[in-house]
């Protein structure tokens, strides 16, 4: 992001939005013996975010605060329950809409585990041609091939990885072949959900390196889900920090790294790693206690006041809003930040 688009971002007088969630919501029914009605388990509630052509937004959270979910809300396979999913103003959150295929196209996802993700009968270089062989079948079958060879070379694999299968090829590689399937057909955004969890430290770095290659090249957008700071970090220009469902701190990745005001993001930075132990002896990082609320019962007013250090009654009577609050540009939402 250039320094004059950041800063009239900080401001808030650009909207150069490609996607846009407002207020997404999705609710699970969870059946309970007869004759008792289903509960709702609401996994993603109130959450909406912007994404600038040509940036990364990050998402991040610790496991089951809703990630995942949002993450396939985002792309487009899972439909929210309430809340609109905007791609350039037209509302593809709808099932039932006509021109909700054409506009998805745009939209393309990495997936957590890179062997999972790939079929095991077929060759690297199909795998990654595959989404061409159906959508755009008009190209003839030399075009295709083409074009499924070449983002295999940009993405670090050359033709002698071309006929291997996914079992032939390390974690990195693998997750290569993830990137270069979803990056086949030019797509605008893509939706990287854990794409380095499963990797080697080493690894994570090499895949990371080539994502914003791919962005400078491409100018392709990302939105990157992760339980890592420390990884989000390193790629984000955007950051949406999420607890059990919602969105609690959000801003651009320099605020929010550089002065998190939320306790629960003040937990998650403190909580990476420096590298140097003589700093790490020296500071003492605040530690989250206790365990995620149960989703089904989830507390009253703040869902944050049960592991904070700084609750109060008020966190028990009223949720805090989103919003931006004195002495930060970030939002947050916390009765004290």
């Amino acid at each position: 992001m250039s320094a004059s688009l950041l800063e009239a971002t900080r401001k808030g007088s650009v909207d150069a939005s490609i996607l846009r969630a407002e207020a997404l919501e999705k609710r699970f029914p969870i059946p309970q013996p007869w004759p008792k009605p289903p509960q709702q388990l609401i996994a993603v509630r109130d959450v909406s975010l912007r994404l600038r052509e040509g940036e990364t937004l990050g998402i991040v959270g610790e496991s089951g605060c809703g990630k995942s979910t949002l993450s396939r809300m985002l792309v487009g396979t899972l439909p929210p329950s309430s809340g609109r999913l905007m791609l350039d103003g037209v509302d593809i959150g709808a099932p039932g809409d006509p021109q909700r295929q054409t506009h998805l196209r745009h939209l393309q996802m990495v997936f957590q585990s890179p062997y999972s993700s790939l079929n095991p009968r077929m060759r690297t270089v199909d795998i990654v041609r595959e989404p061409l062989d159906i959508h755009e079948s008009g190209l003839t079958r030399q075009k295709r091939q083409e074009r499924a060879l070449d983002i295999l070379q940009r993405v670090g694999l050359g033709e002698a990885f071309a006929m291997r299968y996914p079992q032939q090829l390390s974690g990195g590689q693998q997750q290569r072949v993830g990137i270069a399937r979803a990056l086949v057909r030019k797509p605008r955004i893509v939706v990287c959900d854990e794409p380095v969890s499963a990797l080697d430290v080493s690894v994570q770095a090499q895949v990371i390196n080539l994502l914003r290659e791919l962005q400078r090249e491409t100018g392709v957008s990302y939105i990157f889900v992760s339980h890592d700071l420390a990884v989000v970090a390193n790629i984000a220009d955007t950051l949406a920090v999420m607890y059990l469902g919602r969105v609690v701190e959000s801003g651009l990745a320099a605020d929010i790294l550089g002065n998190p005001r939320h306790p629960y993001t003040q937990a998650l930075v403190d909580s990476s790693a420096v590298p140097d132990p003589a700093f790490e002896r020296q500071r003492s990082p605040r530690v989250l206690k206790g365990e995620l609320p149960d989703p089904m019962n989830p507390p009253s007013g703040c869902p944050f006041r049960t592991r904070c250090w700084q609750a109060a009654q008020e966190c028990a009577e009223r949720l805090p809003e989103l919003v931006v609050r004195p002495g930060a540009p970030q939002q947050v939402a916390c009765h004290f930040a």
